[in-house]
Order: structure tokens, then sequence, then C-alpha cells
């Protein structure tokens, strides 16, 4: 069975779909050749639709980049499916997000279609996403009405939706009508890590952020927290590709790719994992977090209070404020025994939830069903 998997390859969606694609090729006796189409980078002829913007009008979405880079990644994806599809036939589709899916057609009545998603336009159009200011969303009904529609008859048409988490599967059924029958909940996932070493407690603890967008997903706020309260007794790794000043007991890792050794040498040597940010769909770094038992402080943002279990596996931040900061790292920090023990209970919920093998026979079980329908 021939599977096109669809991939926004941007930001933390790149990651989603190819790491099931790569499971499938590892298994070769669930059936599935897997064949990703990546929707970036965009080919000359729709890259100035699709990346130009309009001094002064984007930030009230008037220069309809919203939309007009959805379309040019969406027929990306649609003109590469149709010359793979003139060399081999395709029985399925698995496309993530629906950002990429919007140009599909008619596939998703001809061919079982699986749509995967981190949020629903609607969320996103009530986020800072699609709405920066107050003048951006008096607009929205304009300068989104075409994607809302085009996304309504991705849904309406496509086999199966496979909402990342249960915030997004109830907006499918909320907003958009979906029957539950058709929303199966298929998280971002990995592969399970062996469990890290007991080690005995450093002089000074390691703290980890990982971010690629630094100023979004809290960097700033948790420098000044690191440089006002902890820099005399803790070290601060931070991975990230923005530039970042130095500063006393701070260090800068650049080029760390998910799955390296040197991926894996931040996570065995972190005592504490934060994560600040201030705007998220999901968060797929807490995973990683909770895959290698470190402790975690995380801001609310995204699926966090879910994944962190209403703060079960990790400390919920009240609010983003330094001193909040200060006061959750400080609690930790001062009692490690009650943080091994949510690290503990969080490892055993990305088990249960959150692995790749066994998330993978899902979809595989669910593409089977289709086809053979």
């Amino acid at each position: 069975m021939n599977v096109a998997f669809l991939n926004e390859n941007m930001l933390g969606h790149s990651s989603y779909l190819p790491r099931f694609a790569a499971a499938l090729e590892r298994r070769p006796e669930l059936g599935i050749h897997p064949v990703v189409v990546d929707a970036l980078p965009l080919p000359p002829h729709l890259k100035r639709w699709g990346d130009t913007s309009i001094r002064g009008l984007r930030r009230f979405g008037l220069d309809f980049h919203a939309c007009r880079w959805r379309s040019a990644a969406s027929r990306n994806i649609r003109e590469q499916l149709d010359r793979i599809r003139a060399r081999q036939p395709i029985d399925a589709l698995v496309v993530n997000t629906q950002s990429v899916g919007l140009k599909l057609g008619e596939f998703p009545a001809q061919i079982p279609t699986f749509v995967g998603l981190d949020a629903t336009f609607r969320q996103l159009a009530d986020s800072p996403w699609m709405g920066q200011n107050a003048a951006a969303r008096f607009f929205q009904p304009l300068t989104l009405s075409a994607l809302r529609r085009a996304e309504r008859r991705l849904f309406q048409t496509a086999t199966r939706l496979l909402p990342w988490s249960e915030n997004a599967a109830k907006s499918l059924e909320a907003d958009y009508g979906i029957d539950g029958a058709r929303i199966h909940v298929l998280p971002p996932s990995m592969e399970v890590p062996a469990r890290r070493s007991v080690r005995e407690r450093p002089l000074r603890p390691r703290l980890l952020f990982v971010g690629g967008d630094f100023s979004r997903k809290g960097g700033p706020l948790l420098l000044e927290c690191h440089r006002r309260h902890f820099a005399d007794r803790c070290d601060l790794d931070v991975v990230t590709e923005t530039d970042v000043p130095p500063a006393p007991g701070l260090r800068i890792h650049r080029g760390v790719t998910a799955g390296s050794d040197a991926w894996r040498q931040r996570w065995e040597a972190a005592d504490l994992f934060l994560f600040p940010s201030r705007l998220e769909t999901f968060g797929i770094v807490l995973l990683e977090a909770l895959a290698f038992e470190v402790p975690i402080v995380s801001s609310k943002a995204g699926a966090a209070e879910a994944i962190l279990g209403a703060g079960a596996y990790g400390k919920l931040l009240p609010e983003l404020t330094v001193e909040a900061l200060r006061v959750a790292v400080t609690d930790i920090l001062e009692a490690p025994a009650a943080a091994a023990e949510r690290a503990r209970l969080g490892r055993q919920s990305f088990e249960k939830k959150y692995d790749l093998q066994a998330n993978t026979n899902r979809l595989a079980e669910w593409l089977r069903e289709a086809v053979t329908a």
C-alpha cells in the first residue's frame, strides 16, 4: 500500500509526519510504503505569491499573507502529488496540517484521506497566530473567509481527522459539527528513549531551554530570571538558533537536531527543563522532557496543561513573570524528591500516550481499514 504523507515542514510541524513515516519504513510487515511530500521550500513560481508581504498592511492581516502562504504551500503539495500519481498509484493520503491540504480538491472523495492538525483555524483566529491585535481581529471575517471555507470542505470530505490534542478535537466537534466517530486523537510521538542513568545531585544544577523561536518561547524572560536569581548557583543551557548575548553561567548550543547525540547529551545532563513559552498550539518539546524524565517548569501555552496532567507531571506557571518563574524553579531545587516523582509519573504518561511504535500501529490499522473498506 502506497501512502502519501503530505507534510507542513515548518516549525514543530516538521517532525510530526516524518516520524510516523520513518517508523513505517522500518516495519515492512505493516505493509505500508510511505511517500513523504514536503510543502517547503516553495518553488519559484509560487514563492513570490506565498512569501511576499505588503509593508504596513500585514499587521492588520490586510495583505492576506495568511491566505496567500497557505494557498501557495497547498498548491505546491497538490502539484507534487499530481506528479507522483502519474508515476505510481497512491492508495491513501495523510496530511498535516490542513494548511497544506487546502488544494486537495476532489482527492478526499476519491482516496482515503486523513488530516492531522494541531489546531483548527477557528482556534488560531482566537489567538495571536492570526490576530496579532484588535484591528487584525476586526478584519478577520474578510481576511480569513477563503481559508475557513476551504478548511471546512477538507474536514467535511476527509475520511478521518487526527487532531494532536483533545482541545483540537473539541473544536472540530463544537465549531465545525464534525461527527466524533471521525475524530481520533493522534498526538506527536517519539521513540521511548532509554532511561537516564542515575546521577549524583550536582553542585550547580543545569537548567535547560530548547526553542528555535527564542523570543516566542519565553527566552528573554528566562534569561532575565537566570541573571537576577540563579546565575550564581545554576548553569543554563540554551538550545536555539537565535543569537543570544553571552552571560555568566549561560551556554548556547546551536545546530542541535532532535535525535542527535548532541540533543541526547543535553537531555541527559539536564536537572530541570524550563519552557516559559508565550504562544503554542501544542508544545512538542514537553514530550521530550517527559521521555527523559526531566523535571519541568512550563507556561500553560498550547496543550501544556494536558501534557503535564494539570501539574501532576510538572509545574505550571500561574503567570509569565520573572517572579513566578523564580518561585517555581526554587520550589523544584529545594524539593528534588517531589520533582523527581512528578518526572517519574510524567515518563509513565509519555509511555502510555506518546510512544511512536504504539501510535504507528494505530495509524496503520486506520489506513488498512480505510483502504480495504
